[in-house]
């Protein structure tokens, strides 16, 4: 009866906060009198900033539009509130305002500025991004040949406060299954109360918070209640259980906390998978065979969901999402077995605020990082799992891994062959009953000939006999995958190695320079903890399974540098290491932690300044993006501008017309055209074009090759904000004339068109 009670108590207080917590709504407001304003909603067709002796101002055009990115997901309807006048020197026109591309609303504005008032119509689009559009009559003055329309100076949308009985009735019900799964594990009643309760707090509080985000408060739940589950199937201590629970919040509405976005690179994959399900095979342009991928399992699951008629970018978000929580699970799980349960919760923590990795994983991306992270945390979990176990099945399955992990990215290569080195170094010294069973064979009978040959066998089985067993199931999957990529490609490496690298020292230099924005981002010096260990026992450390996750960060880094690192910010390259490093982390912290409290002095301190420590890094780890998100939402804005070109060419440009580009993903994704990737990615060529200075440029966006792409290639279109690339528009003009379009969406754009 009283579990009945708490559990009505529990599902009332959800309920009633859900159904409340969306009546205070922030405003999303655009000032038009700066120059550069930072906010979430996208400027279209907008004129630059102007002012005069009374105010500053913009100018419309004859379409201009704002963009509020997932705009319904955060509410479904809005207060606009627009501050406009007209400037026509002859007479007042007509001023159409249109939500998503349908009219709503006409009003003729006069000389004096006035805030028009009025509610959006509710949004029918899928993805959920709200559009704002001022339609007019142009005009343009004498001596300026711009189109203007009317003059603004503030746009702001009010979130209108609603109630959302879906919202309150998912949430009761994951509550309600989570509750039912605690106790069907032994639970008891107190700690199912007080980690519902907590979890319950928390989720209400991001409800009450939640902004425009790609996936909408009831997708995230989902996923961060079956989190808290598992988290408790792992866990045994109540405070343990509940931590998991709230961090894994905080890593599922990362992507609502801070700004989400998405790679235009993860439309390159999706564009092989599209032509791959469409039976052109698995290209980049129909009818030529160019490896621009490095991710052939993340590319084959997108052809996957496409298959199944689904959309890839929505399921890249979701993507996102689960594999950072299957990263802060995992681990925890491993870090538990080899820490302990409260410095495992340190390494959790360490993983779950780390930017870099929220940034490729719950935050956007697209990309294949989240995946390779899993699979190569996974594949260390299971060498290190063998090691205590030595079973034969345990190796085969850290086979599997390992290849799986090289089939999502080419540094799963690299870790296969470490952790074989590993074993040929370590492990006949460090397997438990290896010198037992040496010693053994040398007390039997003196039988020299048959000592030795036992003795050799002896070292085959423990050392010889596990390699073979994780070496041949790799080789199985991995050889047949190599013959077909040179069959089918015709290279040994992916096109995107030769397109990216042959810097020599040079790009080593720009490998260091990525490599301290990571350790900047881990805390600087900080990160010097993971040695406590070596210093301290140097000898068992190294045969112990941290000399293995040493290894395994150090060979990387040492690759990471000689490849000259990533274009990405978040250091993407550094991604698959934070778990690793995390679990170094807390155990240096242990090491530190336990030689404290070993001394009187220091003894009563120590706990607290590990917690305040702990506050403060991971404080400081969360605050690292904050100098670049409105680059990563200027990248999310191109990207869908992007999309919009690509719709036009879809729309518009015949079969055989391509295009050339520098964003070489959702224009090529979208618009199903030849596309002629001008940095090199996709395109064998300008991928082996020899550049000076090569290495000291962004990575993957030196190599240029003009004329090729112009008397090789002739592109139907080239985009004028790239015409730089061919040394201006004076090179194109003998070729190309300017035509203008409008997009699906009004966007006007500016495209160079072969004249023959």
């Amino acid at each position: 009866m009283l579990e009945l009670g708490a559990v009505l108590i529990l599902l009332l207080v959800v309920a009633g906060g859900s159904l409340v917590a969306r009546q205070y709504l922030p405003a999303y407001a655009v000032d038009l009198t700066v120059k550069w304003p930072r906010n979430r909603m996208h400027l279209v067709n907008f004129h630059g900033l102007e002012e005069n002796r009374e105010f500053e101002y913009r100018w419309s055009s004859a379409y201009s539009f704002i963009q509020l990115p997932f705009g319904y997901h955060a509410a479904p309807a809005y207060l606009a509130d627009v501050r406009v006048r007209t400037a026509h020197p002859q007479w007042m026109h007509p001023l159409t305002f249109l939500a998503n591309e349908h009219a709503f609303l006409t009003v003729t504005p006069d000389t004096t500025f006035r805030v028009y008032r009025f509610i959006m119509p509710p949004g029918g689009n899928t993805d959920g991004t709200l559009r704002l559009a001022l339609q007019t009559v142009p005009f343009s003055p004498p001596g300026d040949q711009r189109e203007l329309g009317v003059v603004l100076t503030d746009i702001t949308l009010q979130p209108l406060p609603y109630r959302d009985w879906s919202v309150a009735m998912v949430l009761s019900l994951a509550l309600l299954g989570l509750w039912v799964w605690l106790r069907w594990i032994g639970t008891s009643l107190g700690a199912t109360l007080l980690i519902c309760s907590g979890l319950m707090l928390v989720l209400l509080g991001c409800y009450a918070l939640y902004q425009p985000a790609p996936l909408r408060y009831e997708w995230l739940v989902l996923l961060v209640v079956p989190a808290s589950a598992v988290a408790a199937m792992m866990a045994h201590e109540m405070v343990v259980r509940l931590s998991l629970s709230l961090i894994a919040a905080l890593v599922s509405f990362s992507g609502v906390l801070w700004p989400s976005w998405l790679s235009d690179d993860a439309f390159i994959s999706f564009r092989y998978a599209q032509n791959l399900v469409a039976g052109h095979g698995l290209v980049y342009n129909v009818g030529e065979r160019v490896e621009g991928y490095t991710n052939f399992l993340w590319t084959m699951l997108a052809a996957l969901v496409i298959v199944l008629d689904g959309d890839p970018v929505f399921w890249a978000y979701v993507a996102g999402v689960i594999l950072a929580l299957g990263i802060l699970l995992l681990t925890y799980r491993i870090a538990r077995q080899l820490l302990g349960s409260a410095w495992a919760l340190v390494a959790a923590l360490i993983v779950a605020t780390s930017q870099n990795l929220l940034i490729h994983t719950a935050r956007g991306a697209g990309l294949e990082t989240g995946l390779f992270t899993l699979l190569a945390l996974g594949s260390s979990i299971m060498y290190v799992c063998w090691w205590s176990e030595q079973r034969s099945i345990t190796a085969i399955l850290c086979g599997s891994s390992f290849a799986l992990a090289s089939l999502t990215r080419p540094e799963g290569v690299l870790l296969t062959g470490l952790t074989i080195l590993h074993m040929l170094l370590i492990m006949p010294h460090g397997l438990p009953g290896f010198n037992r069973a040496e010693s053994a064979i040398t007390d039997a009978r003196p039988r020299k000939q048959h000592t030795l040959w036992l003795l050799i066998k002896q070292k085959w089985s423990v050392v010889c006999g596990p390699i073979t067993y994780l070496l041949g199931v790799y080789l199985v999957i991995m050889v047949p995958y190599f013959l077909w990529r040179m069959s089918y490609y015709g290279d040994w490496l992916p096109n995107t190695f030769y397109a990216k690298t042959g810097g020599g020292l040079q790009q080593a230099w720009r490998g260091l320079e990525y490599t301290w924005r990571f350790i900047v981002s881990m805390g600087g010096p900080f990160i010097l903890i993971i040695f406590v260990p070596v210093v301290i026992n140097r000898w068992t450390t190294v045969k112990s399974w941290r000399g293995y996750f040493l290894l395994l960060v150090s060979a990387y880094s040492i690759y990471i540098i000689a490849v000259g690192g990533d274009h990405f910010y978040g250091v993407r390259f550094f991604v698959p290491l934070i778990p690793w490093f995390a679990m170094l982390i807390a155990d240096g912290l242990a090491w530190i932690y336990r030689w404290c409290i070993q001394r009187t002095t220091v003894r009563l301190l120590a706990p607290a300044v590990l917690a305040i420590g702990l506050l403060v890094f991971s404080g400081y780890a969360l605050t690292r993006s904050m100098h670049f998100d409105y680059i990563l939402r200027g990248q999310d804005e191109s990207v869908w501008m992007w999309r919009e070109l690509g719709w036009w060419m879809h729309d518009h440009a015949n079969p055989d017309e391509s295009i050339a580009v520098t964003g070489a993903g959702a224009i090529a994704y979208y618009s199903e055209h030849t596309t002629i990737d001008l940095l090199g990615l996709t395109e064998k060529y300008i991928a082996r074009v020899e550049v000076e200075n090569m290495g000291s440029g962004a990575a993957g966006h030196e190599k240029h090759a003009p004329d090729y792409v112009l008397q090789v290639r002739r592109p139907t279109y080239i985009p004028r904000m790239w015409d730089s690339y061919f040394g201006g528009e004076d090179v194109l003009r003998d070729h190309y004339q300017l035509i203008h379009i409008q997009t699906r969406y009004g966007r006007e754009m500016e495209l160079w068109k072969r004249l023959h």
